[in-house]
Order: structure tokens, then sequence, then C-alpha cells
């Protein structure tokens, strides 16, 4: 056989490797059947002769299904168990899963009303965990790190699907899981200056882009934790929210300019209200999780919210 040849069937041969290894719907492990997933869930109880990892690969196989156990139950309640709660697997297992699962989130994207945006959301929510897991336990070197925050603010700018429930399906939510991965990935001591503007640039584009529809499940409330992980931290600049929160305030003035207002910019600006009454409402509340800060940059910046809203209410 050529060299060529050979180079051919290595490649299908690998291509092949990596479906086996990395399905991305339910199906390889299904023999097993649900109760033996749920356990595994509940406690992680890896049984003898197996390893986490190839338990957590299998699961994660799950995560672009219909059916919701198979999707979060297992896809996401086996990586929060054995990644986080247990911490079964070593440094290695997680940047791989990392890369995994980042790569999931470009599957297909664009697409809206079908269900390839399971897959791309559900990766995102347990892409979370990991970044969760990585503020208290490091396994990223700091050129992964980049890259997973840069295909987290991707995300947030490319998917068009922002469906929160589907009756039959369930939980979509891509909106809500992505400001879940931001929101963490904000408490990391690698998240720069640069990076807290530009997630407060990409919160403010999904909100507001034309053709966005007025959220209605909650995902104000988790974009608005992620913009609190970047006011909590210690080199936060209360001065960065002045030329953010200024949208805000001529946002609503667009919308008045014309009678009826354009429904359009009115859902808009809809959906600015309530992310800015949300973080409002988190600035407010003791930290139940996450850093802590009662310094004068979070009172500077619940005064600095609060005038906003004052400014735009009607």
């Amino acid at each position: 056989m050529g060299s060529r040849a050979a180079g051919a069937v290595l490649f299908v041969a690998s291509i092949l490797a990596a479906t086996v290894c990395w399905g991305t719907t339910a199906g390889a492990g299904e023999p097993r059947g649900k109760p033996f997933w749920l356990a595994l869930a509940k406690d992680c109880a890896v049984p003898e002769g197996e390893l986490a990892f190839d338990l957590v690969r299998e699961a994660v196989s799950f995560l672009g299904s219909t059916d919701p156990e198979w999707r979060d139950d297992v896809g996401y309640g086996v990586v929060a168990s054995c990644v986080y709660e247990k911490r079964l697997l070593t440094p290695e297992e997680r940047r791989a899963l990392v890369t995994h699962l980042s790569e999931n989130l470009r599957r297909r994207i664009g697409g809206t009303g079908g269900d390839s945006v399971l897959l791309r959301s559900f990766s995102a929510l347990d892409l979370s965990i990991f970044a969760a897991l990585e503020n208290a336990l490091p396994a990223l070197d700091g050129d992964d790190y980049r890259r997973l925050v840069d295909a987290a603010l991707a995300y947030l700018r490319d998917e068009r699907d922002l469906r929160g429930f589907e009756p039959g399906v369930g939980w979509i939510h891509a909106t809500a899981h992505t400001g879940d991965l931001l929101k963490f990935l904000a408490r990391d001591s690698r998240f720069t200056p640069a990076d807290q503007r530009l997630l407060l640039d990409g919160v403010w584009a999904k909100v507001t882009a034309p053709g966005t529809p007025v959220f209605t499940h909650a995902e104000d409330e988790r974009l608005g934790a992620a913009v609190l992980s970047v006011v909590r931290r210690s080199d936060f600049e209360p001065s960065l929210l002045d030329p953010w929160l200024t949208r805000f305030v001529d946002l609503e003035k667009q919308v008045w300019s014309r009678s009826p207002p354009d429904p359009a910019v009115l859902d808009a600006a809809q959906n600015a209200r309530s992310l800015l009454r949300s973080l409002y409402v988190l600035l407010s509340l003791p930290a139940a999780t996450g850093p802590t800060s009662t310094g004068a940059g979070e009172a500077a910046a619940r005064e600095k919210v609060l005038a906003t809203l004052d400014r735009i209410r009607r």
C-alpha cells in the first residue's frame, strides 16, 4: 500500500475512533439503561473495573438528545457529580473534555427551530461546571483558558436559537446556559479587564440584537449573574459601567421617539430593562456563592445601576 493510501486509511480510522469516543446524541450508552446513569449522576459510584473518565465521556454523548432525562439528568448530572463534586478526573482528562465540549459549541451554529441547539446549549452548561472547578482546582493553562473564554463569548454572540423551553423537548435555554458559563469564567483571576468589557458588550448585544425575542425564562437573571461576577472582581473599575449604562438610556429614548414604537426596538428595550433590574437585585443581595465584595466598587456599581433605572423608568 502506498504512503498516500495508508495515510487515508489512518485518517478514516481516526475519524471513526473519534466518532465512537465522542458520540453527540444518546445511543451508545443506552443499553446500560437509565437507572444506571441516574444512579451515577446521584453519587458517581464508579463500578469496579471502569474508569470515571470513560463514563463521563459516555455521559456527554447524551447532550444532544431530545429526551430531557438523557440530556439533563445524565449528560449534565454525571458531569456535575463526577467532575465537580467527586473531582475524579485528572487535569489531562478535564482538558480533553473542555476541548471537546468547546468544539460542540460550533456544531451547526446559526440554525434555529431544530434539535441541533441542544448539543450546543448543554455543552455550554457542562462547560460551566469545568469553569467553576477551574476556580478551585485549575487544570487549564493560560492558552487553554483563553480559548475557552473566546469560545464562550463567540457562542454568546452567534447562537440564534433562543428558545427557553419547548414542550415535548424540555429546557433548551442556550442564553441562560451561556450566562452560567461566563459567570464562572469571570471569577477566574485570568479574566482580564479587556475580557470584562467584552462580556458587557456581549451581554448587551445578546439582549438587544435585532430579532431577539423578549426573554421569558429568567435569561436576564442568568446574564445578570455573569455581570455580577465582573462587578465583584478585585480589579473591577466602576467607570467601566458608564458607557455600558448609557446604552440603556439611549435605547429607551429611541423607543419613545416614535409613536407607536417600533416593535423590535420595544422588545430590545424590554430585555434591557429586565437585565438591569435583575442586576440591581443581584447587587443588593448578599453573596450566597462565589466571591464576596464589600468594597466601594460594588457599592458604586449598585448606585450607578439604580440611577440608570431611575432615568429610564416611565
